[in-house]
């Protein structure tokens, strides 16, 4: 049963890898996601080998379980931070694993599926403590990982026009908590051998691996990069940060000195005209690229000459969008959703939320209003 689990866990890795390498577009949130394939990789691959690797190599594989934390911490960080880059001060979320492993080759270590007979066995008190820091640990990262979550939640308004999946990392919250609960079993297990009650074994932790393993795959498949405007995959220097501040802050100066009469009527009569918002997954950053402007300008203009963030205001477009097709004779054989949809909604429960704020009717009520005339 141990190596079988093991053999699961250690195939989808494999697999994982090879899905996740070649995913495009390329983004650094792929990149976070292989490292910890490959991690889960050689520590499910570890149980098949026919000899215990402490007693090859003193470390052995468990302070790698370190890393699976900052790794789940940093995809989380690369998908909800735009433009997202690799800093050296991120080196520090290794110190972890870097402390255990020198730790580890200072004392006769133990394989942490040794005998947890402290009598027979009493270097295993060492484990225990490892394994107490390692759920510590994984918390702290899913504390911080739903932290971003939650702050990224928070300004979807400004640069999406809908609330899906994709942006929304509904997903990702259910799996932070599926790998803090997995942990937190295979801990409990563990002192439950510690006690003698032979209720489950070692493989716990595999098991649990094995299933979050799959669960990743599944879901960070289905994941597309939200941010994509630049693949960063460089190290991020103070002096770049400091220029992009410094450009910003001349932006300001520019727009604090100008009106934004010239702007906001440009972003008018280009909705008018292009009526972009039809596309569900219209974006601030295609009205970026499509009136070459700079992101924060047009946030700017947006937010005090429309006094409105970027999602109401292209829901308001497309309220209006709405009005105007239920009058159109073309569109009698559309349901009120189907109209929604043709309009830019995405779903029924948004889109009737949303109507109702911009006109104080429900799409029902309107309708008939409108067909009394």
């Amino acid at each position: 049963m141990d190596n079988y689990i093991s053999t699961v866990g250690f195939v989808q890795a494999l697999f994982g890898i090879l899905l996740f390498l070649t995913k495009r577009p390329r983004h650094l949130s792929f990149m976070f996601l292989t490292i910890w394939m490959v991690i889960i990789a050689i520590f499910q691959g570890s149980y098949l080998l026919p000899f215990e690797v402490v007693d090859y190599f003193k470390p052995g594989i468990f302070p790698i379980m370190f890393l699976t934390g900052p790794l789940l911490y940093f995809y989380v960080y690369s998908l909800t931070v735009e433009n997202f880059k690799l800093k050296p001060i991120y080196l520090l979320h290794i110190v972890p694993y870097l402390l255990v492993s020198v730790h580890r080759s200072t004392i006769s270590a133990v394989a942490i599926g040794s005998t947890p007979n402290l009598i027979e066995n009493p270097y295993y008190l060492y484990n225990r403590i490892y394994y107490s820091f390692l759920i510590f640990s994984v918390f702290i990262y899913w504390f911080l990982g739903l932290k971003h979550i939650i702050s990224h939640r928070k300004n979807i308004p400004l640069y999406f026009s809908n609330y899906s999946g994709k942006n929304t990392l509904n997903w990702l919250v259910f799996v932070l908590t599926l790998f803090l609960l997995l942990f937190i079993i295979s801990f409990f297990t563990a002192y439950i051998k510690i006690l003698e009650l032979n209720v489950f074994n070692w493989t716990t932790l595999s098991f649990n691996l094995t299933v979050f393993t799959f669960v990743m795959i599944y879901f960070g498949m289905n994941q597309s990069v939200i941010y994509n405007k630049e693949k960063n995959w460089k190290m991020s220097s103070r002096s770049e940060t400091s220029q992009e501040n410094d450009e910003i802050a001349k932006e300001d100066v520019i727009l604090a000195s100008e009106k934004y009469k010239e702007f906001n009527d440009l972003i008018i009569n280009y909705l008018k005209s292009q009526k972009p918002y039809l596309n569900p997954e219209y974006n601030l950053q295609m009205m970026v690229d499509d009136l070459e402007l700079s992101r924060h300008k047009l946030s700017q203009v947006i937010n005090s000459g429309q006094k409105k963030n970027f999602y109401k205001l292209i829901n308001g477009f497309r309220v209006e969008e709405v009005k105007e097709k239920l009058l159109d004779p073309g569109y009698e054989h559309y349901s009120i959703l189907g109209v929604a949809m043709e309009c830019g909604f995405n779903s029924k429960a948004s889109f009737n939320r949303i109507f109702k704020e911009e006109t104080n009717l429900t799409p029902t009520e309107f309708k008939k209003q409108i067909g009394r005339k």
